[in-house]
């Protein structure tokens, strides 16, 4: 895929400025990554090929899957979903890629866990948090009222935790659940990428557990931050695979 400039710099660590500057023969300098042209005269860089030169440096390797997968599910409710929501996000084809992940994997037998964010008033530091993002607010004050997205299908063994963080493992029984299950393959699946998916995708590898990331099945209200961020993650903290590689992981996992 060819993105501008403004996002090929983002990418790359530095400015647009820095990027023009070390241009030379339509190459950029010391990155070994080409410039194209549009028919306008704009410049355009392959995102297939900023991928390579941070491969070529050590970055973006592959975990692979393990033989013990547990998938978590974070914030596919409605607070997340519903048009009425301040926290809302126009995932629609999201939620259909995570239902079809949850019902695989409920068939492959893999477990299941369902995350949601609620927000604790008494809080001080979600009260500090809120200054920066005040619909924080709209999020259910008490667990009791959060609703998974009707779409989704839950069955009554799947394991539901309630956070007031980005990651999942603060202040909850996540480890040792996912300890319990002997994981060693922690699929992420949810809302929204530049927050809870980030987060836990950096930490889970911190417990010797291979953070695996469906691209489709991840969303972010802004695409440019979830790109961006997807990349990021697929650089130096898990996986970011297509979401038919998961779904076939699960299936040929049950024979």
């Amino acid at each position: 895929m060819l993105v501008a400039i403004q996002e090929a710099a983002k990418l790359l660590g530095v400015s647009p400025t820095s990027l023009r500057r070390l241009e030379k023969d339509d190459i950029v300098k010391g990155y070994g990554i080409r410039v194209y042209y549009t028919p306008g005269g704009q410049r355009r860089y392959s995102t297939e090929e900023i991928e390579q030169y941070y491969l070529n440096r050590g970055f973006s390797g592959r975990f692979g899957f393990g033989d013990h997968p547990v998938l978590l599910v974070m914030d596919c409710n409605t607070a997340f979903t519903s048009k009425d929501s301040a926290m809302h996000g126009e995932w629609d084809k999201e939620i259909a890629h995570i239902s079809e992940l949850v019902d695989t994997a409920h068939k492959t037998g893999c477990p299941v866990i369902f995350s949601n964010s609620y927000f604790d008033p008494k809080d001080p530091a979600l009260n500090l948090f809120l200054r920066k993002v005040p619909a924080m607010e709209a999020l259910a004050h008490d667990p009791a009222e959060i609703q998974i997205d009707p779409r989704i299908k839950v069955r009554q063994t799947d394991r539901k935790i309630f956070t007031k963080y980005y990651t999942v493992y603060s202040d909850t029984d996540l480890l040792p659940l996912l300890r319990s299950f002997d994981c060693d393959t922690l699929i992420l699946c949810g809302f929204s990428t530049s927050g809870a998916v980030r987060s836990m995708a950096t930490e889970t590898i911190q417990y010797a557990m291979r953070p695996i990331i469906p691209a489709e099945a991840v969303g972010d209200r802004d695409d440019l931050v979830h790109r961006n961020n997807l990349s990021d993650i697929d650089r130096k903290f898990g996986d970011v695979v297509k979401l038919r590689e998961v779904l076939q992981y699960l299936q040929e996992r049950k024979g």
